[in-house]
């Protein structure tokens, strides 16, 4: 056993201990005897000089650190039963971007003093108001309502959806007194005011619901979408590219690096450069902690493009993911926006490239007898062979999980999301550029606003026709979905060890 695979399981052990202690009550009469098996395991194999085995104590004691560290930062969290229930003035600040919808505004709210009283350990609740007036990322304010604890909706975890940004309250339609002034870090608000400002010159250039396409795509806001193709969306099997998750993130970023390719771009200067952008995307956004690692997970895939063997990128993928557990140990069981961008992540990384090796063998042939064809597939068909692949195996990866946490697949969805995911990074870009030009001029503005309106409509025309197609998203049974995604992930991990298994035997 090599040291990278050591490091490599040290790594799955270290999630394995905060995913077991994720689902299950873990007493500390346990902890220590696991301590001392560990390091027993550990003492013998130094003696004996067996590498297996002080590499399988190491692990032990992984599974231990994963089990502690979950407890602490459970422990860490407010205790606010007390409050349940009862009504109190309290005040503080917005701590997070609201997030709108027709009727309702939410947000995040950092309560610093209740009746008066300064707190020595400020906590967070989700305030649900009326949608108007609005609060802003900042805005001081004096909250009066009742406090309650967190309540499942029609099948929906939202104490679990909250929890895992540590809120464990909820105030619904209080009564609020602006205060006045702004607090929270500066360069948080400066941002929020960047975006903002951003988002009100893609409104001024752009029509409806091109506008709001724009912003799902640039910024994850989706509250402006319509319903209706929001639905499309669904049945279709695209949300993905308006959730900024890290599949979205990393196509944008592999499409840029193999466009910068295609125009003659040295590769490490292209690399450097879609690496650039995706930082400066991650920023613009507001760099919120969901956003922020899907950026992480889309570099680490231009990494393994950069370094050509991709299970040399297991190791870094392992430690970003432990690194990010540590951090907040919630978002494993508690936040499916990081396990889909995490899975996802790994299907780029791990399957993708092995379906873009078959396509290619399989057109050779084809490609042989074209007159040009050669030529083309260098030049292009790479780009389209590589956005299929991607697509394919980013949905292999997160199949499973989908299952279990919509009980809906998509059938049309790989066809669909190789039509749509291509016009992606242009539709971006064009957005992008409307947007910033609108800061110096709304004529220039304008009239870049049509090369993104153009491309903006045919993704949304491609939406709707492929929302249309009979059984282009099927519901899956509650009671026959477990079995499903149990048995869609087991294919996948199969596939997803022996390709790394393999690559190492091989490559060793």
């Amino acid at each position: 056993m090599t040291k990278a695979r050591i490091f490599f399981f040290i790594m799955l052990s270290f999630a394995g201990g905060i995913a077991g202690r994720s689902f299950i009550e873990i007493p500390y009469t346990v902890l220590f005897p696991i301590f001392i098996i560990g390091f027993l395991v550990i003492l013998a194999g130094l003696l004996r000089k067996k590498k297996q085995f002080w590499a399988t104590g190491l692990m032990i004691l992984a599974v231990l650190v994963g089990i502690v560290r979950y407890d602490y930062y459970d422990y860490s969290q407010p205790v606010l039963r007390e409050l349940y229930g009862k009504s109190f003035t309290f005040e503080g600040y917005v701590f997070r971007e609201p997030s709108r919808s027709d009727k309702a505004l939410n947000f995040s709210f950092r309560v610093e003093s209740l009746e008066g009283t300064v707190l020595d350990r400020p906590f967070l609740v989700r305030v649900t108001t009326r949608r108007y007036p609005e609060y802003e990322i900042g805005d001081v304010l004096v909250v009066r309502g009742v406090i309650k604890e967190p309540e499942n909706l029609n099948g929906f975890d939202y104490a679990a959806y909250l929890k895992k940004d540590g809120i464990f309250a909820v105030v619904s339609f209080p009564v609020i007194e602006e205060k006045g002034g702004r607090k929270g870090n500066p360069i948080v608000l400066f941002l929020s005011s960047v975006k903002h400002a951003f988002e009100e010159k893609i409104a001024a250039a752009l029509p409806e619901p091109h506008g709001a396409l724009a912003k799902g795509l640039l910024l994850g806001e989706r509250e402006s979408i319509p319903d209706d193709l929001k639905q499309a969306f669904n049945r279709a099997g695209v949300t993905h590219i308006v959730a900024l998750s890290g599949y979205n993130i990393t196509i944008v970023g592999s499409f840029f690096l193999s466009f910068l390719i295609f125009l003659t771009i040295p590769f490490y200067r292209a690399f450097w450069i879609a690496t650039s952008g995706i930082i400066l995307f991650v920023i613009l956004t507001g760099a919120s902690p969901s956003v922020t690692r899907a950026g992480i997970m889309g570099i680490l895939v231009l990494i393994a493009s950069r370094e050509g063997r991709i299970y040399q990128m297991k190791n870094a993928l392992a430690f970003a993911g432990a690194l990010m557990l540590f951090h907040n140990p919630y978002v494993l069981r508690f936040d499916a926006a990081f396990e889909l961008s995490f899975l996802a992540t790994v299907g780029l990384m791990v399957i993708s490239p092995r379906i873009e090796e078959r396509i290619v063998e399989r057109f050779h042939r084809l490609r042989a007898r074209i007159r040009g064809a050669e030529e083309f597939h260098r030049e292009g068909s790479n780009i389209i062979f590589r956005t299929f692949a991607e697509t394919i195996g980013a949905q292999a990866a997160v199949l499973p999980l989908l299952i279990v946490l919509f009980g809906r697949v998509s059938l049309i969805s790989p066809i669909s999301n190789v039509a749509i995911v291509l016009a992606v990074p242009y539709a971006m870009a064009a957005s992008f550029i409307t947007g910033v030009l609108g800061f110096f001029s709304a004529a220039l503005s304008n009239i870049s606003a049509f090369v993104s309106w153009a491309i903006l409509e045919y993704m949304i025309r491609m939406i709707e026709f492929f929302a249309k197609f009979p059984y282009a998203s099927v519901e899956i049974p509650p009671g026959v979905a477990p079995f499903i995604a149990f048995g869609s992930a087991l294919a996948v991990l199969f596939y997803f060890f022996t390709r790394f298994y393999g690559t190492d035997r091989t490559t060793r």
